[in-house]
């Protein structure tokens, strides 16, 4: 396959809609503030927490000729309400990316080159912060899958390995919660259902009966690391008379001054139940980035991905970028970067843009 470069360019706006509180990038309101006179504020208050982000690139791919710049739009929706221990949340998306995006619920017919879709929607019930209960339409645990926006990854690059290893999504129970002591933490998720993954060669999805589980140790570095987080995530799949998978995931996120590392490695085995020849899905992704000043960061984001053993000729991907991400406000972040992608990897940086 011949090797894809391109340039990036991108600006990400993150903003709330009407009267609603800013959300985080996972959907999570910050405490509630009482305001004077608090009548007023019940007076005038949206019943509902209502919050976005609105995002293009411009792209320059060389593959495609005289027709090799484009933009795409993206922009995701949250809408969320809590009620005591309960919180209500769903996230609709919409882009006009060339590819079929095949995973979420589709909320129209397929047109070309737009995707709109419900992406997640869930009650949350909050015992306590170490224990709570979510159902619904959930996204599977993974890193990129919980901070996957531009405003928390310093970089528009999706990962190769978000939707090719673990699924994305499952409709079934989640068991989440974090304990924090003096200098260190634990978060932990359990959870079951029906899995959505999308197939690689085409814009199908498979669903299949999951189980998984992932534990995040928040761990103690007598003051040297200002963060040292190391996850381990594990997930079974059985899809009946067909086959079985297993995926094993470790994150590691470090902090330290200016420099911040993140980094992911996935693998899943799969196994037919005809007793045919099994094979595995392997990759990872490597991101540190650097604060320049406080609103500038530089971002370099490496990865492979190694989507069937079989066929590795035909099915290995490399990724290589590095950027430039300015700040000016919080809810605006803009990106600039230099990417290259190729099978089964990129020969050589191409440089910023």
């Amino acid at each position: 396959m011949k090797a894809l470069r391109a340039a990036v360019l991108s600006c990400t706006i993150v903003c709330a809609i009407g009267r609603a509180q800013q959300t985080d990038s996972i959907g999570n309101q910050p405490p509630e503030q009482e305001s004077d006179p608090p009548r007023t504020a019940a007076k005038n208050k949206f019943p509902l927490d209502v919050a976005g982000y609105l995002s293009f690139r411009h792209l320059n791919d060389d593959s495609l000729g005289e027709h090799r710049f484009y933009r795409e739009y993206s922009a995701s929706l949250f809408v969320s309400k809590t009620l005591g221990a309960w919180r209500f949340h769903s996230e609709f998306n919409a882009n006009t990316t060339q590819e079929y995006e095949a995973e979420g619920i589709h909320l129209f017919p397929r047109r070309p080159s737009l995707n709109v879709k419900l992406d997640s929607a869930f009650v949350n019930y909050n015992a306590r912060d170490w224990f709570q209960i979510e159902a619904g339409f959930l996204f599977v645990p993974t890193y990129w899958r919980t901070h996957r926006y531009q405003s928390t990854t310093m970089t528009v690059d999706e990962p190769l390995m978000d939707q090719n290893i673990f699924p994305t999504a499952f409709e079934g129970v989640e068991v989440h919660g974090d304990k924090y002591f003096e200098s260190s933490g634990l978060s932990y998720y359990v959870y079951a259902g029906i899995s959505h993954e999308q197939h690689f060669n085409n814009d199908g999805v498979d669903h299949s009966q999951a189980f998984g589980g992932k534990v995040v140790l928040h761990l103690p570095s007598r003051h040297f690391f200002n963060a040292f987080d190391v996850g381990y995530h594990r997930l079974h799949e059985l899809y009946p008379g067909l086959r079985r998978d297993q995926g094993n995931m470790v994150e590691l996120y470090l902090e330290k001054g200016r420099v911040t590392f993140l980094a992911e490695f996935g693998h899943s085995s799969i196994r037919p139940v005809d007793g045919s020849r099994g094979h595995y899905r392997e990759g990872y992704y490597l991101q540190p980035w650097y604060r320049i000043t406080h609103q500038l960061f530089a971002v370099v984001h490496y990865e492979l991905l190694e989507r069937d053993n079989l066929r590795a000729e035909r099915n290995a991907l490399g990724h290589q970028s590095l950027g430039l991400t300015y700040r000016p406000v919080p809810a605006l972040s803009l990106t600039g970067s230099r990417w290259c992608c190729s099978t089964p990897k990129c020969p050589a940086w191409t440089g910023l843009l």
